[in-house]
């Protein structure tokens, strides 16, 4: 067998577990898709997806495109807006499971990949969500597969496919900047730098241009709304991550157990033959991972290049395992990772109550956060959105008839705003409008003629805005994040301000 040689081009081949696993992917999601409710940033999508565009603040246009495309498909039924992350994840794992195979890792190697993806809490958490990151993946490992055959098979022509899937990624979320970022150091690196002077590696670049395009073009129609809101971002929340926590975090959001896997793949792919794919993936995550911690970065940023170290990782594992006499390490580590995925899947997944879920965070990681919904924050952010548009609702119904001819509704922000929109709108509530991310590119409101509804804005803005402001209702979710369980519904009247000047000073691209 030549060095590239792999146990795909084997009779026994098709024996891989990706159907099995996928299909226990999709087992694992769907008796909890419609557990709680609506995420905020989920009735945001909603929201974009009614105005669709090529772009928008915050990110690309798939989600939002996907949001529409569900709705129409689906209407207000909640698993049904969130099927194709689920359906992204199912399809990760089993190309992640056939990435192992082609590298030329055996059953055990191809189960273990295929359960890491299983146990990191980070997929799991996101194929449950309709949100970029669940798409991720997807283009990372199809980039992937391209690559091998780019590189073992020596068919530079599919760098036009990989171009096309790099410019879908781009569309999905432009970290995907990054896998280009990391593959062009790692070319640079290994005896595959001759790819640099091929014409297909140029025409693959300009086919993810062409496809990346439209939202280029939003990009500079709009003042580069996204530039804006990644220099906030990286001033706000992403200084509050130390280097220390990023790299720690990398650990704990691919689970532990899973470090065996693209630990070694990352060594082993230094370390071997700078030919073989595994390399160039290594140099992938080392650059990639330098950058981030450098620049400051949100922890799962790195996530989508770790299903190609899972594949990676799995056979240089078994390989190591074969030299040993000892048989008992294939089964303890494979039983390792069902244990991994069954102790985390409650911490992911809406399994149990929402309180029961915050202790249950508390005891597995042994009180190492001072609050579980610092863990648990995506699922408290999934309560009470329509009871807060309800509440709204039923403040607009207390006004005259020609007092709610002419009111309309101002948020602070897109997850409100988005309530209010799919919740409220069809029971009669008024257009609304807010400042933050894209809805400030849908403003602005019209000048008052008559009250406003104020809903979660502070007193002390309202104030400068208004000459009678009066606070009518607090809306109190127990279940829901500290920072928004309480939200107060105001009724404003006399306007102190021109809008038209005041819409560009309310303008929040950043969280």
């Amino acid at each position: 067998m030549t060095d590239f040689e792999t146990t795909s081009d084997r009779p026994n081949a098709l024996r891989s577990p990706a159907l099995a696993l996928a299909a226990i992917k999709l087992l694992m999601h769907l008796p909890f898709l419609g557990r709680f409710g609506y995420h905020h940033d989920e009735l945001y999508f909603l929201a974009c997806g009614q105005n669709l565009a090529w772009g928008y603040v915050d990110h690309p246009p798939l989600v939002p495109f996907l949001a529409r495309l569900a709705h129409g498909l689906f209407g207000a039924w909640l698993p049904g807006l969130r099927l194709s992350a689920t359906f992204a994840g199912v399809a990760a794992v089993a190309l992640t499971v056939h990435l192992a195979r082609r590298l030329g890792a055996g059953p055990f190697a191809q189960w273990c990949a295929g359960l890491a993806m299983l146990a990191a809490p980070v997929f799991v958490r996101t194929g449950n969500l309709l949100c970029i990151p669940a798409f991720e993946p997807l283009f990372w490992l199809g980039g992937a597969h391209l690559l091998v055959s780019v590189l073992r098979d020596d068919r530079p022509k599919l760098w036009l496919g990989l171009g096309a899937v790099a410019g879908l990624g781009l569309l999905n979320k432009h970290s995907m900047l990054f896998f280009g970022f990391g593959l062009v150091l790692a070319l640079l690196a290994t005896p595959h730098r001759r790819q640099l002077v091929s014409p297909w590696l140029w025409l693959g670049g300009a086919v993810a241009a062409l496809v990346a395009l439209p939202n280029l073009l939003w990009q500079v129609d709009n003042g580069w709304p996204t530039v804006e809101f990644l220099t906030r971002l990286n001033a706000t929340t992403m200084d509050g991550i130390s280097p220390w926590q990023f790299a720690f975090g990398q650990v704990m959001y691919m689970n532990f157990w899973t470090a065996p896997l693209w630990m070694t793949a990352v060594v082993a792919g230094l370390r071997g033959d700078p030919r073989r794919p595994e390399r160039v993936f290594a140099l992938m995550w080392v650059s990639i991972f330098l950058l981030l911690l450098t620049l400051g970065s949100k922890i799962y940023y790195l996530a989508p290049i770790y299903p190609i170290l899972f594949a990676a990782g799995g056979g240089v594992l078994e390989r190591f395992m074969a030299h040993s006499r000892l048989t008992w390490p294939k089964p303890a580590y494979l039983s390792a990772l069902v244990l991994a995925i069954l102790s985390f899947a409650p911490l992911s997944l809406p399994m149990l109550s929402i309180d029961a879920t915050d202790r249950y965070a508390s005891a597995l990681t042994l009180g190492a956060f001072d609050n579980a919904y610092e863990l648990t924050g995506d699922l408290h952010g999934q309560f009470g959105w329509p009871e807060r548009a309800d509440a709204v609702v039923e403040v607009y119904r207390s006004l005259t008839p020609e007092e709610q001819d002419a009111a309309y509704v101002i948020t602070s922000w897109y997850g409100p705003a988005g309530a209010l929109d799919y919740f409220g709108r069809p029971q009669g509530l008024p257009p609304v409008y807010s400042g933050h991310m894209s809805y400030h590119l849908w403003g602005p409101p019209p000048e008052p003629t008559g009250p406003v509804i104020a809903f979660d804005i502070d007193m002390e803005e309202l104030v400068l805005w208004f000459e009678s402001v009066e606070v009518v209702r607090t809306v109190e979710i127990p279940e829901a994040n500290p920072w928004n369980r309480e939200m107060e519904i105001t009724i404003c009247r006399g306007p102190k301000v021109d809008w038209l000047e005041l819409w560009p000073k309310v303008r929040n691209w950043g969280h």
